[in-house]
Formats: structure tokens, C-alpha cells, sequence
């Protein structure tokens, strides 16, 4: 996983389910500073999630397909990334194939990935191919809802809030990363564009901005 993200950060591409993954595990190895931290802010804002038990539970299932079809396509959108950048023509059906037949993961949902990787609808990102598509539209609503739900109750669910963030940021035309052009523009004068006019501008950010 390390490995993967490091990887990930050097070629530019997101993989934020995978590094949340990765913070976990370092997280979870620091017992003594959780303990030094439990005791410091208590429980606070942990309670037990109620509610319809079967209603939850296939909550639970969408939500956990939602965050593992968003974590394949960062994966492989890496060994894409890697692929071009080193020529390596990596073949992702049959590497899709190779993991189904004899890896630890062997996961039915790969039969579905090779096959979009072979009808080509997957040339830019999984969630690109028709057939996930369709199943994230039925899934991330599933997924939205558990990630809620578990930050409500304070228990936290990393790679799923960082599926859900990579998704709804992967999805949107126009995000709210565009709001850092304004910050660096208020520290730094570094200018923004805006949507309705072309050029460069800058804010008037007041006294603190910088001059």
C-alpha cells in the first residue's frame, strides 16, 4: 500500500482510498497516543448508530462496493499512469484476469473490470465504463449514508469518506478545489480566472492579502 501511494503521489494521480487505507494502519500502530487522546477528549460525540438494522445493513454492503469500485479504479488508474509514463503497455483485461485467477483478492467484480477494460470504456477510469456507472449510481447514495452516519456517531471510517470525496470530486465539472485559486491568490498574489470573463485577476482581500 505504501508503496502504491508513494507511487501514486510521483505520477500525479489520485488515490485517496488507498493512502486513507495506509494512514489507518500507521494510525492504528500508535496505541499509546489514541490512549493519551481518548483520555484527553473522552468519547466525545460517540454513540451507538440506531435505527432499521436491515435498512443498515445493505447500507452497509452498497457502501463498502461503492468504496471498493472507487478503490480499484485509483489502482489501476496508477498502473495506467505508470503504464504510459515508462511504456510499459501494461495489459489492464488480462492483469484484471490474472488477480481473479490466482491472487488473494479473486474478486467476482473483476470478471466486470476486464471486460470494460477490454471494450476500451474503461480507457480513462473505471468509474468511466458503462457498466460501473450503473453500479456506483446505485451504490453512492448507500455509501453516502454510511459515511454520514458513522461521522454523526464520531467512528471513523477513512477509505469510505475518501471514496466518497474522490467520487463526488472525480464527478463534478467544476469543484470546490477551484476555491484554491483564491487562496493563493490571497497569500501569494498569484491571480485567479474566472468563469465569467477571461484573463487573470485578483481579489480584494484587504489588509492581510499580500501586496
Amino acid at each position: 500500500g505504501k508503496w502504491s501511494v508513494i507511487e501514486a503521489q510521483q505520477l500525479g494521480i489520485p488515490a485517496t482510498a488507498i493512502e486513507a487505507a495506509v494512514a489507518a494502519r500507521v494510525l492504528s500502530s500508535i496505541k499509546d497516543e489514541r490512549l493519551a487522546a481518548e483520555k484527553a477528549y473522552g468519547n466525545v460525540g460517540v454513540t451507538k448508530i440506531s435505527g432499521d438494522k436491515d435498512a443498515l445493513l445493505e447500507d452497509l454492503e452498497l457502501a463498502l462496493f461503492a468504496g471498493k469500485i472507487a478503490a480499484y479504479a485509483q489502482g489501476f488508474a496508477v498502473m495506467s499512469g505508470a503504464s504510459k509514463e515508462f511504456n510499459w503497455n501494461l495489459p489492464m483485461p488480462t492483469i484484471a484476469r490474472i488477480w481473479r485467477a490466482g491472487c488473494i483478492i479473486r474478486s467476482q467484480m473483476l470478471d466486470t473490470m476486464a471486460e470494460a477494460f477490454s471494450k476500451g470504456g474503461a480507457s480513462t477510469n473505471l468509474l468511466m465504463a458503462p457498466a460501473f456507472i450503473a453500479l456506483m449510481q446505485e451504490a453512492h447514495p448507500s455509501l453516502r449514508r454510511i459515511v454520514a452516519r458513522a461521522s454523526e456517531a464520531g467512528s471513523p471510517v477513512p477509505a469510505l469518506s475518501s471514496a466518497l470525496a474522490y467520487f463526488d470530486s472525480y464527478r463534478q465539472g467544476r469543484g470546490t478545489s477551484n476555491l484554491i485559486q483564491a487562496q493563493r491568490d490571497f497569500f501569494g498574489a498569484h491571480g485567479f480566472e474566472r468563469i465569467d470573463d477571461k484573463g487573470a485577476f485578483h481579489g480584494p482581500w484587504g489588509s492581510g492579502a499580500a501586496g
